[in-house]
C-alpha cells in the first residue's frame, strides 16, 4: 500500500501545481508543442509556467530557457512533450531539476524503457501521468496539459473523469456542455500513477461530488479498494464503465461456477460491494455522472415523472418495471393538490400526463410537480418531454421546471424522450441552476435506478479472527490440485455447511455396512480423483434401499471407475441450488448463488457477492432472484429453508475467504434446500497449485 500523504502530495503536484515547465515547446504549426503551449497559457492558470526548448531559447527574448537547469526556480511539474527517443533523457533531467511530477504524452513502445522510467519516478517519490497520455485538465484552476484542444470555457462543476482512453475524454469533454467537470485526466499507461491513485485523489478534493472511471483493467486492486472505500465514507458517487471480458474457464477451471463467472463480474460484484455503480454505455455513464452531480440524495424509492404525452408516459412505466423502479403512490392530499390544478378530465395520476388544452400550462406544471415532490412516498422526479430550444412551449416549460425545483430539495432532473433532441441549449441553461438535463429515457432509468441504489456501504472485509479449523485446512490442503469429494463433504461440515453423513469405502462389504449405519436409502458415488462432474459420466446411483441395490451399484462404479465409492445419505428431496467460490487473483474470492442442478447451464440467473458476507446479505441477495420465489412458497408449494441456504452461502464465503491462499475454487451442486434445511450434496473442489 503507497503511503498515503506522499502519494498525496505527488499528486497535488501533478494536478494541482504552483509552477509547471513545459518542455518541447514548439513554433512550428500543428505541433504538439505548440497546441500544448496555448492550452496551458489560455486555459486561465494563475500558477507559474515556464517553457523550455533548446532550439528558440535565444530568439525568445527570455520566455523560453534552453534547459531545465536555467529556469529561475525548480519547477513542481514538467511536462514532457518531445519524441520518443529523448523521453528517457528528459525525465532524468527533470528529476534532476526537482520535479515532484511529470506528463509524458509519447506512447513509448518499449517496454523495457517504461520499466526503467517507472523506476526512477517512484524512487524520486514523484508522480506520472503517462506515457501515452492525452494529458490533463484540471477545470477548477484552469489548468489544462495536453496538446489536443478541448474547449477553454467549459464551466467547472463537481464531475471529475478518469479515462483509461483518451479517445472517451475527448467525447465527453467536446460534444456537450450539461456535464461540469472539475477535473478530467487520460492515465496513458499508468507506469507509475494509476487510476486508482487519481480517484483517491479525487475523492479529497472538496469540489468533487461524482467520479466517473472508464477502465480497460484495474492495475492497483489494493489501491482501487482503497479509494472506493473512501468515496463511500464521504458520500462521493463512483460511476463505472468497464471494458474487455475475460473468462475464469480460461485459468482451467474445473467447476461450473469457474466457467461461468468472469472477471468482469468479479468486478461488478467489487463495485457493488464498495457503494460504486456500473454503466453499460458512455450514455448511460453521463446520465449517471449528471444526475449525482446535482448532489441531492432520494428520500424515498418511489419515483413521480409530469409528461405532456400520455403514450410517453405509459412508456416511462414500462420502462421504470424495467429498471424495478416503482413509481410512488400518491397520498390522498397529494392526489387532491394535483387534481386542483387540472383542467377536468384530466386525472391526477402518477406518472401524470397534465397538458390539457394548454390554458395555464406553466402554473398547472409548477404546481402539480411541486405537489408531486412533496410527496413523502417520492424520491425522486422526472419532467419528461421531447425538451428542444428556441421552441415557446417548452421554455415554459422550462420555467415550470425551475420555479418547481426552487421549492423541493428532492432530486430532479429534466428528461428528453429522445436521445437525439435538440436539447443542447436548454441543457446548458439547466445546468447553470443545477438540474441535470438527461438525453434519452432509457439513459435516464438507469440513472436514476443507480440513484436509488446509492446509500451507505458496511465496512469492507471487517477484520475478525478466522475459523477455528482454517489453520488445520490449510496444513491439509495446501499444495494439492485435487481434492475428493468426502474430503470436500468434512471440510464444508468443519465450516458449518451441512452435509450428509458419508463414508468412503474400497469393498463391498464396506458399502454394505455403511449403508446400514447411515440408515434408510444411500446413494453411491465414484470417488475416482480428477472427475468432477460424476452425474454426466454415469458415476452416481440413488435411491438405494437394500442390500442388493447397494451390491449392484458398487459392482457397476466399481467396474467403470476407478478409486473408492463415495457411500452417502440420501437427502429428501427439494429445491436444487448451487453455490460455488472462485478465488480472483486481483480481488479475491467471490460467491455465486444460483439454481442448481441441471439449471445451473440453464437459466441465466445468479448472484455474485464478495467473500465474506453475511447471511442477511445472502438472504437479501437471494430474496431479488426470480428463482428465490419458488422458497417461499410459490403457489401453494411448501415454504422451503431460505435461511439456512443464505447461511450455508454466508459460510461458504467464510471458508473461501479463510482459505483464499489455499483453494481456487470450489462448488456444491446441488445444495438440496427443503423445509427442514439447506445441504450439501456434492463437493468440487480445486486447491492452488504447489
Amino acid at each position: 500500500m503507497k503511503d498515503q500523504s506522499s502519494a498525496s502530495a505527488a499528486l497535488n503536484a501533478l494536478l494541482a501545481p504552483k509552477s509547471i515547465a513545459l518542455v518541447g515547446v514548439s513554433d512550428r504549426a500543428e505541433s504538439y508543442g505548440r497546441a500544448l503551449d496555448r492550452m496551458v497559457s489560455e486555459g486561465g492558470f494563475a500558477g507559474r509556467v515556464m517553457r523550455v526548448n533548446p532550439r528558440l531559447a535565444a530568439q525568445s527574448q527570455g520566455r523560453i530557457a534552453a534547459s531545465l537547469d536555467e529556469l529561475p526556480e525548480p519547477p513542481e511539474h514538467v511536462v514532457l512533450s518531445v519524441a520518443t527517443a529523448r523521453v528517457e533523457a528528459a525525465v532524468d533531467a527533470a528529476l534532476a531539476a526537482g520535479a515532484r511530477a511529470l506528463t509524458v504524452f509519447s506512447a513509448c513502445p518499449d517496454a523495457a524503457m517504461r520499466e526503467r522510467i517507472g523506476d526512477k519516478v517512484r524512487a524520486a517519490g514523484a508522480a506520472l501521468c503517462g506515457p501515452n497520455s492525452m494529458g490533463f485538465h484540471n477545470i477548477t484552476l484552469g489548468l489544462r496539459v495536453t496538446p489536443f484542444p478541448v474547449p477553454l470555457d467549459l464551466r467547472a462543476g463537481g464531475v471529475g473523469l478518469i479515462a483509461q482512453s483518451g479517445s472517451i475524454l475527448g467525447a465527453l469533454m467536446n460534444n456537450d456542455r450539461r456535464l461540469r467537470f472539475s477535473q478530467a485526466v487520460s492515465t496513458g499507461s499508468e507506469t507509475v500513477t494509476t487510476a486508482a491513485d487519481y480517484l483517491r485523489w479525487m475523492v479529497d478534493q472538496p469540489e468533487t461530488r461524482v467520479v466517473g472511471l472508464f477502465l480497460e483493467t484495474v492495475r492497483d486492486p489494493q489501491g482501487f479498494i482503497a479509494a472506493m472505500e473512501a468515496a463511500a465514507a464521504r458520500d462521493i458517487a463512483v460511476v463505472i464503465l468497464k471494458v474487455g471480458r475475460s473468462a475464469l474457464s480460461a485459468r482451467m477451471a474445473i467447476s461450473h461456477t469457474g466457467a461461468l463467472v468472469g472477471d468482469d463480474a468479479v468486478l461488478r460484484a467489487l463495485v457493488h460491494r464498495l457503494g460504486g455503480h456500473m454503466a453499460g454505455s458512455l450514455d448511460e455513464m453521463a446520465a449517471m455522472l449528471a444526475l449525482f452531480a446535482q448532489g441531492r440524495r432520494a428520500t424515498a424509492p418511489g419515483i413521480a415523472s409530469i409528461h405532456d404525452s400520455g403514450g410517453e408516459r405509459e412508456l416511462m412505466a414500462d420502462m421504470a418495471e424495467d429498471h424495478r423502479l416503482d413509481y410512488a403512490a400518491l397520498s390522498p392530499a397529494t392526489t387532491a393538490a394535483i387534481q386542483a390544478v387540472l383542467e377536468p378530465g384530466i386525472a391526477a395520476e402518477n406518472p401524470l400526463d397534465a397538458w390539457g388544452t394548454g390554458q395555464g400550462a406553466r402554473e398547472t406544471y409548477t404546481r402539480a410537480l411541486a405537489a408531486m415532490m412533496a410527496d413523502a412516498r417520492v424520491g425522486t422526479g422526472l419532467y419528461v418531454l421531447n425538451w428542444r430550444g428556441n421552441y415557446y412551449l417548452h421554455e415554459m416549460h422550462a420555467q415550470a421546471l425551475g420555479d418547481a425545483f426552487g421549492q423541493t430539495e428532492k432530486p430532479l432532473a429534466a428528461v428528453s424522450n429522445f436521445s437525439r433532441s435538440d436539447d443542447a441549449m436548454l441543457a446548458g441553461r439547466f445546468a447553470d441552476l443545477g438540474i441535470p438535463l438527461i438525453s434519452g429515457m432509457q439513459n435516464a432509468m438507469a440513472a436514476v435506478r443507480a440513484l436509488h441504489d446509492h446509500g451507505p456501504v458496511s465496512r469492507f472485509r471487517a477484520p475478525e479472527p478466522p475459523h477455528p479449523r482454517a489453520q488445520y485446512w490449510r496444513d491439509v490442503l495446501g499444495g494439492r490440485d485435487w481434492i475428493g469429494e468426502a474430503e470436500g463433504l468434512a471440510l464444508f461440515a468443519d465450516f458449518g455447511i451441512e452435509s450428509p453423513s458419508h463414508a468412503l469405502v474400497g469393498t463391498r462389504e464396506e458399502a454394505f455396512l455403511a449403508a446400514e449405519r447411515i440408515g434408510g436409502p444411500v446413494v453411491l458415488k465414484t470417488a475416482q480423483p480428477g472427475l468432477s462432474h460424476k452425474s454426466d459420466s454415469g458415476g452416481v446411483k440413488i435411491g438405494l434401499a437394500t442390500p442388493q441395490a447397494v451390491a449392484e451399484a458398487f459392482d457397476d462404479l466399481a467396474a467403470r471407475f476407478q478409486g473408492d465409492i463415495l457411500v452417502a445419505e440420501m437427502v429428501a428431496p427439494g429445491a436444487e441450488w448451487s453455490m460455488g467460490a472462485i478465488n480472483d487473483p486481483d480481488f479475491g474470492p467471490a460467491v455465486r448463488i444460483a439454481p442448481g442442478g441441471i439449471f445451473v447451464d440453464l437459466i441465466d440467473e445468479h448472484v455474485l457477492l464478495i467473500a465474506p458476507f453475511s447471511a442477511a446479505e445472502a438472504a437479501a441477495a437471494i430474496d431479488k432472484l426470480r428463482a428465490g420465489k419458488l422458497l417461499a412458497g410459490l403457489r401453494g408449494r411448501p415454504t422451503l429453508a431460505a435461511s439456512q441456504l443464505a447461511h450455508a452461502a454466508a459460510a461458504l464465503s467464510r471458508l473461501a475467504w479463510d482459505l483464499r491462499d489455499t483453494l481456487a475454487e470450489v462448488e456444491i451442486n446441488p445444495i438440496i434446500v427443503n423445509t427442514q434445511g439447506a445441504m450439501a450434496v456434492d463437493a468440487v473442489i480445486r486447491a492452488h497449485p504447489s
